[in-house]
């Protein structure tokens, strides 16, 4: 197997860049990505990704055990999306603990995905297993409330 030189690798990745951005340039992406990267995930919109988790772990479980791996593996690929914002949360309120289970759960929800599109259910079903136990750890620490009250993030865990 060839490996791609940096100068290569550096232009295949700018080319996504503009791919996923929609910029004509890569002075275009680079700036776009910067300002996605730079702009603060405010609390509504992490309780709005746990949501979507909660919603779309459900879904890709559900998926899973009745061998649906396609949509298993585009619930999948949406929770990576959602724990990444997650993960970018908790590094701008610096909970480097926080930071590392979301960062489990990218890595978990990319290995579901992974599996699912390769066919391969039992191998997706026991990655997505340890989604639910990476999710309780940080729940333990930084979440309050009931399902009847709702919940929220644990008083004086983050500083506005």
């Amino acid at each position: 197997m060839r490996i791609l030189s940096g100068a290569v690798m550096l232009t295949f990745v700018i080319g996504v860049a503009c791919a996923k951005t929609g910029a004509a340039t890569p002075a275009a992406a680079a700036a776009a990505a910067g300002a996605q990267a730079a702009a603060r995930v405010t609390v509504e919109q992490h309780e709005a990704a746990m949501k979507g988790i909660a919603t779309n772990n459900g879904a890709m479980q559900k998926a899973l055990k009745s061998n649906a791996l396609p949509d298993a593996a585009k619930n999948a690929q949406e929770l990576a999306r959602l724990f990444a914002e997650v993960e970018r949360f908790w590094t701008q309120n610096n909970k480097p603990d926080a930071v590392k289970l979301a960062q489990t759960g990218v890595a978990g929800a990319t290995e579901v995905a992974g599996a699912a599109a390769a066919g391969d259910q039992m191998k997706a079903m026991a990655a997505a297993a340890n989604i639910g136990g990476t999710c309780k750890q940080c729940h333990g620490t930084y979440r309050e409330g009931t399902p009847e009250a709702g919940y929220s993030i644990k008083a004086g865990t983050i500083t506005p």
